[in-house]
């Protein structure tokens, strides 16, 4: 199951993501309508194989590789934050 569905089966349908890298840079993606949206991974440039799922706490959060273009892989956590 990809991260879209997975947040959906959670019950989130609007989010935004607030994404740390290893190098502690941060970066807000909002306003994603989960039904909207085709292709989650793809649009925050993550490795779909690298994705872990840590949606059963109080902070849910993501952790994967992220592969931007013309940049080397890096690994991120992205927090879930509903509104």
């Amino acid at each position: 199951m990809d991260l879209k569905d997975r947040l959906l089966t959670q019950g989130f349908d609007t989010i935004d993501i607030f994404l740390i890298d290893d190098e502690k840079n941060q970066t807000t993606v909002s306003n994603i309508s989960l039904h909207k949206v085709t292709d989650l991974e793809y649009k925050l440039y993550l490795e779909p194989e690298s994705v872990e799922y840590y949606l059963d706490h109080e902070n849910p959060y993501f952790t994967a590789t992220q592969e931007e273009p013309d940049k080397e892989p890096i690994g991120v956590k992205g927090y879930i934050l509903e509104w």
